[in-house]
């Protein structure tokens, strides 16, 4: 037989809580930042990795950007934007160095 728990003891205070969570977040965020940087290199490595290739069904790569970034922009602007070729010329410019084959 399982039994199910529906009120978990409380010994913290909400106070407790709320400073634990403020720490999470501010340890997060610094985490983060520390490592965006390891995310950009991979890019420029798959970035020169691709450079003057084709790829038989998809073409050439014409930019490569961190996970966390393209999800973030796609929340913001949406996906239809961030593949626009407006974004991408403006992309290429701004980071040529995550921009294998320009368009």
């Amino acid at each position: 037989m399982v039994d199910i728990i529906t009120e978990i003891p409380r010994s913290f205070t909400d106070g407790e809580l709320d400073e634990a969570f403020m720490n999470e977040i501010k340890s997060g965020f610094k985490l983060e930042k520390e490592t965006e940087h390891l995310r950009v290199e991979q890019a420029r490595k798959e970035a020169l990795q691709e450079k003057g290739k084709t790829h038989p069904a998809l073409g050439k790569c014409v930019a490569t950007m961190p996970a966390r970034e393209f999800f973030r922009l796609t929340s913001k602007y949406g996906h239809k934007e961030v593949h626009s070729k407006e974004f991408l010329k403006y992309y290429n410019k701004k980071f040529s160095d995550l921009s294998p084959n320009k368009i």
